[in-house]
């Protein structure tokens, strides 16, 4: 009896007692995550809706396959006559997710890398998708004029991938092949503040990077290799050490 009484005691005492402060953050950070994701869904389906075509709302649909949206998107889509099936391969044997869920970590980091090289800031490669990966991939999709989500579709990541390391996003255990000039100029480290030195020295000789934001987009690519053909360089597109400092000074 004395036993049982005690037993009872530490239960309620247990489920009375305050959560804590680690544990508390994790919820609060939860909440963030969940709350952006909506705001992402949201903003992706306002486009699509905004479009009105079979295209929008799939493409929606391949950012946001269980989307708060996703029923009313395939409702659209059978009023304008198309199909709602599928027609992206998955990556590494996962399904079609706004959030890349089908993504092993090992290929989430040759993402995070193959963005870094190609001037898109990750602020680390450690396979996890946090605020500075979102950021580079709505840049990535910005220049390749895509919804700015922030987050990959099956599509979107399976053609960033084909950049690092093809016929390897099967297995996601095989290191990414090296990229030559993008893995030279991603070990340099340029900070945001370099990168927009680099495009402000551009711009003054005349060469336009489309901005000076910091970011590395197809605009300031364009605007290195005209530099390097103008001077005599292989038109590589990516900077090395020695013309990185040449061009901020």
């Amino acid at each position: 009896m004395v036993r049982t009484m005690l037993s009872a005691a530490l239960v309620a005492a247990s489920l009375t007692a305050p959560a804590p402060a680690q544990d508390l953050g994790d919820i609060v950070t939860g909440v963030a995550r969940q709350y952006l994701s909506q705001e992402q869904d949201r903003a992706a389906f306002s486009q699509a809706q905004g479009q009105g075509t079979v295209r929008a709302y799939r493409s929606y649909l391949q950012q946001f396959p269980q989307g708060l949206y996703a029923a009313e998107a395939r409702a659209q889509i059978r009023r304008l006559g198309g199909s709602t099936a599928d027609r992206d391969n998955p990556v590494a044997g996962g399904t079609a997710a706004g959030d890349t869920s089908g993504l092993t970590r090992q290929q989430r980091v040759s993402v995070q890398r193959q963005l870094n090289a190609l001037g898109y800031s990750t602020n680390g490669a450690d396979g996890n998708f946090g605020p500075g990966t979102r950021r580079a991939i709505a840049l990535w999709q910005r220049d390749r004029g895509y919804s700015q989500t922030g987050s990959l579709s099956t599509a979107q990541a399976n053609e960033i991938l084909r950049g690092t390391a093809a016929g390897n996003s099967g297995s996601g255990s095989s290191r990414p092949t090296a990229l030559g000039p993008a893995d030279s100029e991603a070990d340099l480290g340029l900070s945001r503040s370099q990168k927009a030195a680099i495009q402000a020295g551009l711009t003054r000789r005349g060469y336009d990077t489309r901005g000076i934001d910091g970011a590395f987009g197809q605009g300031t690519r364009n605007a290195i290799a005209s530099w390097q053909r103008a001077n005599g360089m292989q038109a590589t597109g990516y900077l090395t050490a020695a013309q990185a400092d040449s061009l901020m000074r």
